[in-house]
């Protein structure tokens, strides 16, 4: 007890040097080493970075896709980016994308929010540019009487808002749709994708400006129960993806990833610049999952893949706490 005093003693008596010295505004992370004198990953304004891609990697909640032939097979993704050209080049190859397969979820997984399909039949492949990883924020409102969520900003018109509702900022994954439909080969399940987008706009496969992506609470009273949201329609084409801005993203730490869905052919008017959550090849720059490898969609554990089967990812747990139940 009186080393530990001691120790409390010297700290407290060092805060104020401390406060001092440490600097108010940290240097700006650029990906460049000071040790050894380079750009180790991701440099500014020109370059390329490419990572793998590995099957079923979704998230919460999702449909992660895992075919024999994918876990055989292998899938790659290659990013070429020039400020000067304006372009942001993005090509992904994959060897062992399953053929028009079908997929179901045991039950629906619609929200108040958000309509999801049941199944998919012949489905066909969509990639997914994932950027700002939870470094955005947005507004969502609630109704302060219920608690209950409304919905975010772009999806409600605020004149038509109850009096009770009130703003709660929110991080947001930001994330586009790369391309069209597209599918393998039926011989061969090749498939190789090459798309060039702008650099300083990265507008969506229907012109929009991406949607925003949230794990928020369905209830303020219940804030560690969370559903899955997505805006609907596209967001406008003002707010699109900057590529400096994802490349000071990756710098943070928060990083960039692709995703490829399974979407149904022709998409429902509600999945409109959104992707279906059942999800097959994808990957992470520049951390991802080591080969070999899967990770808890709700943990983020690591361990040993042993088996390959599609299958649901666990759903989020209930709530432990309501603050507006009765006190015991």
């Amino acid at each position: 007890m009186r080393s530990l005093v001691g120790c409390l003693t010297l700290i407290l008596a060092a805060l104020p040097v401390m406060a001092q010295t440490l600097p108010l505004n940290p240097r700006k992370p650029t990906g460049f080493s000071t040790i050894e004198q380079r750009y180790v990953y991701a440099p500014p304004d020109e370059g390329h970075f490419e990572f793998p891609l590995f099957p079923g990697s979704g998230t919460t909640g999702e449909l992660l896709i895992e075919e024999p032939e994918m876990c055989n097979g292998s899938a790659s993704a290659r990013v070429d980016y020039s400020k000067s050209e304006g372009t942001v080049r993005v090509r992904v190859h994959y060897d062992g994308l399953p053929y028009r397969m079908s997929a179901a979820f045991q039950e629906d997984r619609s929200t108040p929010w958000n309509q999801f399909p049941v199944s998919v039949t012949e489905g066909k492949w969509q990639i997914w540019f994932v950027g700002h990883i939870f470094d955005k924020y947005s507004i969502f409102y609630y109704d302060a009487l219920t608690g209950i969520l409304i919905g975010n900003e772009y999806d409600v018109e605020v004149e038509d808002l109850p009096p009770s509702a009130i703003p709660v900022v929110l991080p947001v994954l930001h994330m586009m749709q790369l391309t069209p439909h597209f599918e393998s080969d039926p011989n061969t399940l090749v498939a190789d994708v090459d798309i060039t987008k702008d650099y300083h706009q990265l507008l969506d496969a229907e012109g929009s400006g991406g949607v925003f992506v949230a794990y928020i609470p369905k209830q303020l009273c219940k804030p560690d129960e969370l559903t899955l949201y997505y805006t609907d329609n596209g967001l406008p084409v003002d707010i699109a993806m900057d590529w400096d801005n994802i490349l000071d993203s990756i710098h943070a730490g928060y990083g960039f990833a692709l995703a490829t869905s399974l979407e149904p052919d022709p998409k429902p008017a509600y999945l409109k610049s959104r992707d279906n959550i059942m999800i097959g090849w994808g990957g992470g720059y520049p951390f991802n999952v080591p080969d070999g490898y899967t990770s808890n969609t709700l943990t983020g554990a690591l361990s040993l893949r042993e088996t390959c089967e599609t299958h649901e990812a666990l759903r989020f747990p209930p709530s432990i706490y309501d603050f507006c139940g009765p006190v015991e």
